[in-house]
């Protein structure tokens, strides 16, 4: 599914990010990689990067609003599945 930002990210190559597409379907490296997070800010950090194949330093510099609306999308495909 397409994610529109409400800030475009800028990438260190001066590129702008203004849509993503969040994964509906996650792997094992995936759960191990949100698992193994220290607390919950890095594991909602690390749940965006599995869901848009952003890289950490991207996310970082994302508008906290993308995050969270990434996240809460993302969130129901890691548990099993869209209800």
């Amino acid at each position: 599914m397409n994610y529109d930002m409400i800030v475009p990210v800028k990438k260190v190559d001066g590129s702008e990010v203004k849509t993503v597409t969040v994964k509906e379907s996650f792997t094992g490296r995936d759960i191990r990689a949100i698992g193994n997070c220290k607390g919950e800010g890095d594991a909602m950090i690390e749940l965006v990067v599995a869901a848009t194949g952003l890289s950490t330093n991207d996310v970082l510099g994302m508008d906290a609003r993308d995050v969270k609306a990434i996240g809460e999308l993302a969130r129901p495909f890691l548990a099993g599945g869209a209800t």
